[in-house]
């Protein structure tokens, strides 16, 4: 008999046997589209291997090929197993992230293109300018790489403003010669769109553009350029990493340090990074890492002898500018004004100057929450258990804090429920409320306040939400000089070139430093020193100012001094002592649960199961409730993981998963997870 290994889109660790017919045996071959019974439904699934022999028990028969030739290729098979064991996550769900919906779930015969002559991209026009020494040296030596034709991975280290973005191009055009294909992966939408348009044009060639926002058509026929080999460059967000490409030669990952590159929404819960790696050592293709502030994984690779060979540009494009000072404020964060006096005076003289601004204030909203002086009663979201965050309304009265849905209310930044502000408190029924911590949104009513007449400009979740492009519409006003301060959150710190900004301020340095998360002070490194790579792009010189509570910290100190290395040395020792990535892999097993009561139990027993069968007790961390116990009114407890060799990682998953759980209780597998709230 025939036999059809086949995995259907389900939340399931493993593939399903189905009987070949006779007369599907033509077009049934791995990587085919199938449609068999599953259960009372029929589904849509991929085969994985076909195979001679006789079953153990009898098997259903396939109802039929879907299309005439397999849509995905045997590199995308074996891609898709190695999701599967790299991330413990079910196979068929991992087949089922490489294809878009609109070919996936298509009733009709997908039938592939066929991939007529190819253009050579044209030669570069001349540049302008002359590479610095950092950039010709990475050049020289990735391009040597490039044309070796064999797998190499590299790291450059470039502090922000070093020209890396040329380098890439160059790089991204040599790839695209002999039919090659490259990949370039940026972290947000919004970094694609002031990018692509001059990027494409300047191929010569079909490029395609990858994210979430492009619609089903484009998507469509990207993909099926790609898997034909008819288009040579794509630029893409973190899913482009799993795109078909039928002769890869180049990945470049822009910002690699982004945590945007790590999914955390639908499993399989992969890193973009880790994914094109893998997929360039079976292409023979070369991966580009570039990062002013390389994640710590990436980084620890890149030493002598290490599979990542490290390159440093160290020199800012604009030889004649320095590099911008930065000073740190010590605050007690008792201080009623947002911004310093001496951050305001060096606004003040900017504006002077008519030179631009950029404020760094990492809470969108007014205040943080709000909280009861008599009793510490703190206004929380009934469904998520989280704070609620002090929003103002467009018609606002600035002296009243209670006015109502048209003016402040109370938001969830998780579930989005709003409601009015309480006059007193919701325990005590007295108080008086505190409004603590500071938003975007105070901070530009304080300028407003005492700088008469500045333009401001706001860029958070709340001010691009109505924008058909996302955050562009605000990037765009203050790139055009239509404003001389722009506040934001950190999407301000991200890739953008604004060559009259020569002031940059972080109203909290602190604000991520003090999470219970052992990435907290990598993460606030990378925020700052991207912030701080706004300021001095062109050819006046750059100031940052950092206030904060912590000026003695290491993560801070290390900013001030623009000494990255030494941070992440000292950085790394502490992850070696408490074993956690990259020095370790790492598992977080959330259970989700509709009562408090049977979430914590169903942690307990997988943390008990897990310590009676390791060698290693201290491997396993909780359970503990999440930091965001509650979320959209299901109940969260976790328990962590760690192990030196990732294979004992996966066994120890394995045997999770094989625990008993309460009724109504699930639990999600997310291996060297990025989100632990």
């Amino acid at each position: 008999m025939r036999i059809a290994e086949v995995a259907m889109p389900v939340p399931l660790e493993k593939a399903f046997d189905y009987e070949v017919p006779p007369a599907l045996a033509a077009s049934v071959a791995p990587g085919s589209r199938v449609r068999g019974p599953f259960g009372p439904r029929t589904l849509v699934g991929f085969v994985l291997s076909v195979r001679d022999g006789e079953p153990t028990r009898e098997l259903k028969p396939l109802a039929k090929a879907m299309d005439p030739e397999p849509l995905l290729t045997a590199e995308q098979m074996a891609l898709a197993r190695w999701l599967a064991v790299r991330y413990c996550a079910p196979i068929g769900e991992c087949v089922r992230s490489l294809v878009p919906p609109s070919l996936r779930s298509a009733m009709r015969p997908v039938f592939l293109p066929k991939a007529g002559p190819l253009p050579e991209p044209p030669e570069a026009p001349p540049a302008g300018f002359e590479l610095t020494a950092g950039q010709s040296a990475s050049f020289k030596r990735l391009d040597a790489l490039l044309e070796a034709r064999r797998y190499a991975a590299a790291l450059i280290h470039g502090v922000p403003a070093s020209g890396k973005t040329e380098v890439y191009l160059r790089l991204l055009r040599r790839a695209a010669r002999g039919g090659g294909q490259a990949l370039f992966l940026v972290p947000e939408i919004a970094l694609t769109k002031p990018f692509f348009a001059e990027f494409s044009a300047g191929m010569g060639l079909p490029v395609a553009l990858w994210h979430s926002g492009v619609g089903a058509k484009a998507k469509r026929e990207a993909w099926l350029g790609l898997r034909a080999g008819s288009v040579r460059v794509v630029v893409g967000a973190r899913s482009a990493a799993l795109l078909p490409f039928k002769d890869l030669r180049l990945v470049v990952v822009d910002e690699e340090q982004d945590e945007s590159y790590k999914e955390d929404d639908n499993a399989p819960y992969y890193h973009a990074r880790d994914v094109v790696m893998e997929r360039a050592k079976t292409a023979g293709a070369l991966v580009v890492l570039g990062s002013a502030t390389p994640s710590l994984e990436s980084y620890s690779l890149a030493v002598p002898g290490g599979p990542v060979e490290l390159l440093r540009m160290d020199e800012r494009v604009a030889k004649g500018t320095p590099p911008p000072v930065v000073r740190v404020l010590a605050r007690r964060g008792l201080e009623r004004d947002c911004l310093s006096p001496e951050l305001l005076a060096a606004v003040k003289e900017r504006l002077q100057l008519r030179e631009q601004v950029i404020l760094l204030v990492n809470r969108r909203g007014y205040s943080n929450f709000v909280m009861c002086q008599g009793c510490s009663w703190v206004a929380r979201c009934p469904t998520c258990a989280v704070a609620f965050v002090h929003h103002k309304g467009a018609a606002a009265d600035l002296q009243d804090l209670f006015a109502g849905p048209a003016g402040y209310s109370l938001l969830c930044h998780h579930c989005g429920k709003d409601e009015p502000v309480p006059a007193v408190c919701g325990r005590c029924g007295k108080g008086p409320l505190k409004f603590s911590g500071v938003g975007t949104q105070k901070v530009v009513e304080e300028l407003r306040s005492k700088l008469p007449g500045a333009r401001v400009l706001r860029m958070d979740g709340d001010s691009t939400a109505g924008e058909k492009a996302t955050e562009a519409g605000v990037w765009g006003a203050f790139r055009d000089g239509k404003a001389d301060i722009l506040v934001g959150t950190k999407l301000v710190a991200k890739g953008y070139h604004f060559p009259r900004v020569t002031l940059v301020g972080v109203v909290d340095a602190d604000t991520m430093l003090s999470m219970p998360d052992f990435r907290a002070a990598e993460r606030t490194v990378q925020m700052l020193v991207q912030a701080a790579g706004r300021a001095g792009r062109a050819d006046k010189a750059g100031l940052v100012i950092l206030q904060t509570a912590q000026p003695a910290h290491y993560a801070i100190q290390s900013v001030a001094r623009g000494d990255y290395a030494g941070y992440a040395r000292e950085e790394l020792g502490l992850r070696r002592d408490l074993r956690y990535p990259p020095a370790a892999s790492l598992a977080r097993l959330l259970f989700l649960g509709k009562t408090e009561k049977a979430t914590r139990a169903a942690g307990e027993a997988v943390a008990e199961a897990l310590r009676a069968g390791s060698s290693d007790p201290d491997a396993v961390l909780g359970p503990a409730p999440g930091v965001h116990s509650k979320f959209e009114d299901w109940w969260r407890w976790h328990v962590l993981v760690k192990a030196a060799d990732p294979a004992k990682l996966a066994e120890a998953v394995a045997a999770a998963k094989a625990v008993p759980l309460p009724s109504g209780v699930r639990v999600k597998v997310n291996v060297d997870p990025y989100d632990m709230f």
